[in-house]
C-alpha cells in the first residue's frame, strides 16, 4: 500500500485528517481499488506510529466522505468509485431528504410549549427532578408508562420498566447485560445500523440471517443456532428496518419455539412507527420470559427528546439497572416527566393518530409518483423499500442521487458483515416538511431512477 511508504505526518493538520486525506488520494489515484480492504486499524496504527484511536477516526472520516464502508466482522472496504462528472445531470440547488426517518412534525412544538409551561408551575416536581435520582427514575413515571403500554397489549409491571436515552441506548444496555465480548448475536441480514455499531463497540460477533418476504427464515435460524450457539436474537418484527416486511404470526411462534429450546434471548426492537391496527402480537406478548422489548418516543414524538425504554423480566431488569448506573447513572427525569404527562392525558396517542393519517397521505403521494417501480411498504410506516431497475447498482445509485441532491440510503449500509446486499434503496417519507416538498423530492428521485447511466458507464 503506497500510503504506508510515503505518508509523513506533521503538525499542520490533525493526524487523523492527514491519514484520511492520504487514503482518499490513493483511492482517487487508483492505488486502491473498489472493494479493496483497508489494513486492520492496529496494524496501520503501528506502521504509522499513531494510536489506534487516530486510525479509527480516520476511517470514520473516510466513511463520512463516502470513500469507504465498514462491515461488522469483516473490516473496512473501498467503495465503488464516484460516477464521472460528465455522466451526471446538473445538480439542483437544495437537497431533497429521503434518508432521515424522523417523525413528521405536526403539533409537537405546541405540545412542548404547553407541557414545559405547565411543568414550570409545578415547583415540587421541578425540585425533585433537579436533584440526583435513582437510575430507575420515579415509580410514578414507570407506572404511567406501564399503564399506557397496556392499551397496546404490552402488559408489564412497573418493576419491569427501565427508561433509556432512546432506543439505541436500550439496545446497547441489553447487549451489554446479556453478552460478553466474543459472544454471537443473530439478526436480520439487513438491519438497523445502530445495532451494528453496538456490536462493534462491545466486540460481539453479529451474524446476519437470510431473509424473505417476511423477514428471517426459519431454516437460516436453525442453521445459525447449530453452527454458532448464539446468546441472543435481535429483530425488528413489526416493520423491518430497512426492508419494511413484517413477520407473520406463524413465523413468530416458530421463532419463539426455537429460542426457548436453545435458551436464546429475543431482543425485540419496536421503535419504528406503525399504526396499532397494523401490528401483530409482539414477541413480548408471546414469550415475555425470553424477550426484552425495546421502544422509544423518537418515532411517535421526536428523536430530539432522546427518551426510550425497555421492558424485561424483573430479575433481568435489575441487572440492566446496574449496567445503566455504571453507564450514565440515570436518564433525566425532567424529560421523562414531560412525556409521562402527555401519556396520562392521551397526547401521545392523539399525536400517533394524527401521524397515521399523515402517513396515509404521504404513501398516497409515493404511490402516485413511483407506482411503476417495485416497492415494499407498510402504509402507516415511515419508509419504503424500492428495488432498483436492473441497470443500477445500489451504491452507484446512492452517489448519483446525492450528486443530484437527493438523499437516500443504499441497501449496503444496512448489511451485516458479508451479507449480500440487494440492489435496493430505503426511502424515508417523513423528512419533507409538507406534501408539496415530498412530491418534489420523489419526482427528483424518479428522474434519477429513469436515468440510463449504469455501473458500466462509471469511471473507476
Amino acid at each position: 500500500m503506497t500510503i504506508l511508504d510515503t505518508l509523513i505526518l506533521d503538525g499542520r493538520q490533525a493526524k487523523y485528517l492527514q491519514v484520511a486525506t492520504a487514503i482518499e488520494d490513493a483511492i482517487t489515484a487508483g492505488q486502491l481499488s473498489a472493494g479493496e480492504k483497508l489494513p486492520p486499524q492496529r496494524i496501520l496504527s503501528y506502521k504509522l506510529g499513531v494510536t489506534v484511536g487516530t486510525i479509527t477516526r480516520a476511517y470514520s472520516e473516510l466513511e463520512r466522505r463516502g470513500c469507504v464502508i465498514a462491515k461488522i466482522g469483516s473490516g473496512t472496504f473501498v467503495k465503488t468509485a464516484q460516477p464521472h462528472p460528465a455522466l451526471l445531470t446538473s445538480p439542483c440547488e437544495t437537497h431533497f431528504d429521503l434518508r432521515s426517518a424522523n417523525a413528521p412534525m405536526l403539533n409537537q412544538i405546541e405540545l412542548m410549549q404547553t407541557g414545559l409551561n405547565e411543568l414550570s408551575q409545578q415547583t415540587p416536581i421541578l425540585a425533585q427532578c433537579l436533584t440526583y435520582q435513582s437510575e430507575i427514575a420515579f415509580e410514578s413515571q414507570r407506572t404511567r408508562l406501564a399503564t399506557w403500554l397496556s392499551h397496546s397489549n404490552i402488559h408489564c409491571d412497573e418493576s419491569q420498566v427501565l427508561f433509556t436515552y432512546g432506543g439505541q441506548h436500550a439496545i446497547q444496555l441489553t447487549l451489554q447485560t446479556l453478552c460478553l465480548a466474543g459472544d454471537t448475536v443473530l439478526c436480520e441480514g439487513l438491519t438497523f445500523a445502530g445495532f451494528s455499531a453496538c456490536c462493534q463497540l462491545l466486540q460481539l460477533k453479529a451474524i446476519g440471517l437470510e431473509m424473505d418476504h417476511e423477514g428471517i427464515t426459519i431454516n437460516s435460524l436453525k442453521a445459525a443456532i447449530k453452527q454458532s450457539h448464539p446468546r441472543a436474537l435481535y429483530l425488528t418484527p413489526q416493520v423491518q428496518n430497512p426492508t419494511c416486511v413484517q413477520l407473520s404470526l406463524e413465523r413468530r411462534h416458530a421463532i419463539v419455539a426455537l429460542c426457548r429450546e436453545n435458551n436464546i434471548m429475543i431482543i425485540e426492537d419496536d421503535v419504528q412507527y406503525l399504526a396499532p391496527e397494523c401490528k401483530l402480537a409482539s414477541f413480548y406478548q408471546l414469550a415475555p420470559e425470553i424477550t426484552v422489548y425495546i421502544s422509544s418516543f423518537s418515532k411517535t414524538f421526536s428523536g430530539g427528546l432522546r427518551i426510550g425504554y425497555l421492558i424485561a423480566q424483573s430479575s433481568l431488569r435489575e441487572k440492566m439497572r446496574l449496567t445503566l448506573k455504571a453507564n450514565c447513572w440515570t436518564v433525566p427525569t425532567l424529560q421523562i416527566e414531560l412525556i409521562c404527562r402527555w401519556l396520562e392525558h392521551d397526547k401521545v396517542t392523539q399525536l400517533a393518530d394524527a401521524i397515521a393519517l399523515e402517513m396515509k397521505q404521504r404513501h398516497q403521494i409515493l404511490e402516485e409518483v413511483l407506482s411503476e417501480f417495485s416497492m415494499i411498504t407498510q402504509h402507516s410506516g415511515y419508509n419504503a423499500w424500492l428495488i432498483l431497475p436492473p441497470h443500477w447498482r445500489a451504491v452507484d445509485f446512492e452517489r448519483f442521487a446525492l450528486h443530484n441532491k437527493v438523499l437516500i440510503r443504499a441497501a449496503e449500509s444496512f448489511a451485516i458483515g458479508r451479507f449480500p446486499a440487494p440492489q435496493a434503496i430505503r426511502i424515508s417519507l417523513c423528512a419533507s416538511k409538507n406534501h408539496h416538498e415530498l412530491r418534489l423530492a420523489l419526482e427528483a428521485l424518479k428522474t434519477c431512477l429513469h436515468s440510463q447511466i449504469s455501473h458500466h458507464d462509471i469511471a473507476i
